[in-house]
């Protein structure tokens, strides 16, 4: 059986930045994508000791929450983000729309990957590759080692003002961005843009239980 467990660990990775010294750190414009990608994962560890989170609604998990958050506002473009996710049929979406469904999708992806790090039991990341995709996107190739596994990773970046954001990971290959823009295309071939809102809230409050 595949370790999904620690998959689901570094895709929260992308979704944290870093949880600690990086808030009050500002990101130096000669970061490299690298880097920044090693800086998060520093960060999230830290974090983990810093704020060890064993009960829902302890002070040390709403901590670590409110970090959380603060730190995936501050390093990922979730303008970008969202409107990579929702394709050509962004274009649909009035500005009201498409900032109500960027702030759902922003706290989907924040609430399910949260409690996953609670499962982090020591896995190592090797650090193995920076390959350039178009001049301002970058991919940063790495491997998770956990006890039974060797997991290819790769986290894509984009430059914004001077800065590199991460916007997608790929797993094995597997793009979490595409993923989800499937998802949301085959909804939105037939549904209109207020339904897929509707179903985040819904999302949302089941998570939220």
């Amino acid at each position: 059986m595949r370790d999904i467990k620690h998959i689901w660990i570094f895709l929260l990775i992308l979704f944290i930045g870093p949880l600690s010294y990086a808030v009050e750190t500002p990101q130096c414009a000669s970061s490299t994508p690298t880097l920044v990608v090693k800086t998060a994962i520093d960060g999230v560890l830290e974090a983990l000791t810093k704020f060890p989170c064993k009960e829902d609604k302890s002070p040390n998990c709403e901590k670590q929450e409110k970090r959380i958050h603060e730190i995936a506002t501050r390093f990922i473009d979730f303008d970008q983000v969202s409107k990579l996710a929702l394709g050509r049929y962004r274009r649909r979406f009035k500005p009201k729309e498409l900032e109500e469904f960027r702030d759902l999708f922003q706290q989907l992806l924040e609430n399910t990957y949260m409690k996953k790090l609670r499962d982090y039991s020591g896995e190592k990341i090797l650090f193995e590759h920076e390959r350039r995709l178009n001049e301002y996107k970058v991919q940063v190739d790495t491997k998770v080692i956990t006890s039974s596994n060797v997991i290819p990773v790769s986290y894509r970046l984009f430059k914004k003002d001077g800065q590199w954001k991460v916007y997608d990971i790929l797993v094995e290959g597997v793009s979490l961005l595409k993923n989800y823009r499937q998802q949301f295309a085959n909804i939105l071939r037939s549904k209109r843009p207020e339904y897929l809102i509707r179903l985040l809230r819904k999302k949302l409050k089941t998570l939220d239980q």
